[in-house]
């Protein structure tokens, strides 16, 4: 297989990736009509930049649902760090103290410790419980913090408090934002939610501006009642002037938390775990008659699907930026089960017995790591098959 620029992909079938933020509205538009794909995935951890009540059911939608998780709660981190610590860092850049006094202990009673009170004992609240949020989670108490998480549904079993009453999430000393953008989260925390939080509490988001109405939070911020550290904003950049560019409560990045030494490839290992989580599903399901009509999909066909990116994905002319690692036949992703795909001049694998029921399609989406509903990957486990035939690219 390869991995082609998405104006050379196949009209039908193909496997897009995408790096949605790196492109305007209009260009995405122009890249997701310009063929019939069978599955789409995104670069970004979140979807919200597809249109859903738009988007054909059966072209399977997938993101990159894990592999920023480690630098956006490494950020998040550092952000409520930086706020305990900021009247203050507990060491100075030469020492300064005066030789002590015979009998004195080596640490009085009163020194200082620079401002600062550290994470033990604060209580934190982390709004979602995706990768980021279960990873947050488990850091913050490691470190002493007390930590409540906002769900919508609580699960029972969970080592955290678990809440899904705003009001209790809020009155806290820290509350990180690492919630999905969703019609149902947008200005979840708004000016009536903002307006009960503990004074003083610092608010991290790590997510999409639209999950916090960002006029309120700026008035609060202003009035010292509220402190924020943003890693996103609306609008990206905000405008020269705007307030919270220059209030002292507020810390700003360029949505630069998913960052890391690694991060920009990192959705290859999702893609790839998809990918062989489709392989695998496929060659244990019982054929999809709708999944073969198209020819495309069909592995004797003449017009196997390809993969195609999107701009500013792996370009794989640019020198030093890795192209995605798709499975071999045969070679699983890591961690991901191993694929079901039978070498050349392999024996075929036994069928099941007749008493051991197929897994249907709605049973083998659900398993599909990163999967965006409604979306269906019916066409999409059969153009996995098709490029996994040997002698198709």
């Amino acid at each position: 297989m390869e991995l082609r620029p998405w104006r050379e992909a196949p009209e039908r079938d193909g496997v897009l990736l995408m790096a949605p933020h790196e492109l305007s509205a209009g260009r995405r538009a122009e890249v997701l009509r310009s063929a019939r794909w069978s599955w789409v995935h995104l670069t970004s951890a979140g979807a919200d930049f597809i249109d859903l009540a738009e988007w054909p059911a059966d072209t399977l939608l997938t993101r990159s649902w894990r592999c920023y998780a480690a630098p956006l709660a490494e950020y998040a981190l550092h952000a409520v760090l930086t706020h305990e610590w900021r009247r203050g860092a507990p060491w100075q850049e030469r020492d300064t103290r005066s030789a002590p006094a015979p009998d004195a202990p080596p640490v009085p009673a009163g020194a200082s410790t620079g401002g600062g009170t550290g994470l033990w004992g604060a209580e934190v609240t982390v709004a979602g419980w995706g990768a980021v949020g279960q990873r947050l989670a488990t850091v913050l108490d490691a470190l002493g913090a007390r930590v409540t998480v906002l769900r919508r549904s609580p699960a029972p079993g969970s080592p955290f408090h678990q809440t899904s009453d705003l009001g209790r999430a809020l009155d806290a000393d820290h509350l990180v934002v690492a919630l999905p953008l969703t019609a149902g989260t947008r200005h979840l925390f708004d000016r009536a939610a903002l307006g009960r939080a503990r004074p003083g509490l610092h608010l991290v988001n790590v997510s999409r501006a639209a999950i916090v109405d960002q006029d309120a939070l700026t008035e609060l911020c202003a009035a010292g009642r509220l402190f924020a550290t943003l890693d996103v904003t609306d609008p990206e950049p905000l405008p020269t002037g705007h307030p919270l560019r220059s209030l002292p409560t507020v810390r700003l990045s360029p949505h630069v938390a998913w960052r890391s030494r690694d991060s920009d490839a990192a959705f290859a290992d999702d893609f790839a775990t998809i990918w062989a989580t489709l392989a695998a599903a496929d060659s244990s399901a019982a054929p999809d008659p709708s999944a073969t009509a198209d020819s495309s999909a069909d592995p004797h066909s003449s017009h196997a699907p390809g993969i195609s990116h999107a701009p500013g994905i792996s370009d794989v002319s640019a020198p030093g930026v890795p192209v995605p690692a798709v499975p071999a036949p045969g070679a699983p992703a890591p961690g991901a089960p191993v694929p079901a795909v039978s070498a050349p001049g392999a024996p075929a694998p036994a069928a099941p017995a007749p008493s051991a029921p197929m897994p249907d399609a709605r049973a083998l989406d659900a398993v599909i790591p990163g999967l965006v509903p409604p979306t269906t990957g019916r066409r999409a486990r059969a153009a996995v098959r098709a490029l996994l035939t040997p002698g198709r690219s």
